[in-house]
């Protein structure tokens, strides 16, 4: 009996292209639903880096236009810009780590993640509840009035805290103050 290797051509069927043929069934399902698609060639990026006793990590993307986009994973997913360059990809990083490292010299760091986290949970589920169901709007008025509540909570504790980094403005705090839930 001759000894077959049936694997001697599975070159035709590397990673790669195992994978452009799942992101083709996924474009043309997505094209099916009505959705454009542009596909891009990408890198995709995992930075991450200890903090004290918590984790601080990042992705970003490089997408054929070189422009790149940045999200911050850990302690608390956001979404922070889309960039140019790799320099100023690498920067906004070396700014955020060095906000996280002065942070966490705070004897309140935990509180201050818990709390992120659990405003992106009350996000998602508050997305989930217009999602799922028809809400009434005394209800909206009702959840934008806490809202309210919660931005001038956020504006007495920025006059009773003493500032500890100055080497620029917050600029979301300083938009998110300035703006009107209603």
């Amino acid at each position: 009996m001759a000894n077959r290797n049936y694997y001697s051509n599975a070159s035709s069927f590397t990673n790669g292209n195992v994978l452009n043929m799942e992101a083709e069934q996924h474009e043309m399902k997505l094209r099916q639903m009505g959705g454009e698609v542009l596909q891009l060639n990408s890198r995709c990026c995992y930075v991450r880096f200890m903090v004290g006793d918590f984790r601080l990590s990042y992705v970003y993307n490089i997408n054929r236009s070189n422009h790149y986009f940045l999200e911050r994973l850990k302690p608390y997913p956001l979404p922070l810009k889309e960039y140019e360059n790799e320099e100023d990809v690498v920067e906004m990083i070396r700014r955020d780590l060095e906000h996280f490292e002065n942070a966490a010299k705070s004897k309140n760091i935990h509180s201050f993640i818990k709390v992120n986290q659990e405003l992106n949970k009350t996000a998602n589920a508050f997305e989930d509840l217009f999602l799922y169901y028809n809400v009434e709007t005394f209800h909206t008025d009702t959840i934008l009035k806490k809202l309210d509540e919660i931005k001038e909570e956020i504006h007495k504790t920025v006059k009773d805290s003493v500032r500890l980094y100055e080497e620029e403005e917050p600029c979301s705090l300083v938009q998110f103050l300035e703006t009107s839930s209603k």
